[in-house]
């Protein structure tokens, strides 16, 4: 990965080819500090093409403080960099609860 923002947060990544049927997967954990939580939060990103279409799949978590495990956008700020870097690919985006 180019971007120095994003590698610098980068704490694993992972990427598999099928042997016979090119099916492929990428797994990448994104780790960050932020002050305003106190908390150190992650974001999992999984894109795979198991379907004949790529499909990035994009997880935040340990993003809240206190008793309402109120966020203050920190899960937003981890996946901003990243949806920037692929915006130019994005077909369609879908939330799933």
């Amino acid at each position: 990965m180019e971007d120095k923002d994003i590698k610098s947060t980068l704490i694993f990544e992972d990427y598999k080819v099928t042997e016979n049927v090119e099916k492929e997967i990428s797994i990448l954990v994104f780790e960050q500090f932020f002050l305003c939580t106190g908390n150190t939060s992650s974001l999992t990103v999984a894109v795979d093409n198991f379907t004949g279409v790529t499909i990035v799949k994009c997880v935040s978590a340990g993003n809240g403080d206190g008793i309402l495990d109120i966020d203050w956008g920190a899960g937003k700020a981890l996946l901003k960099p990243v949806r920037k870097k692929l915006e130019s690919n994005i077909i369609e985006i879908s939330k799933e609860t």
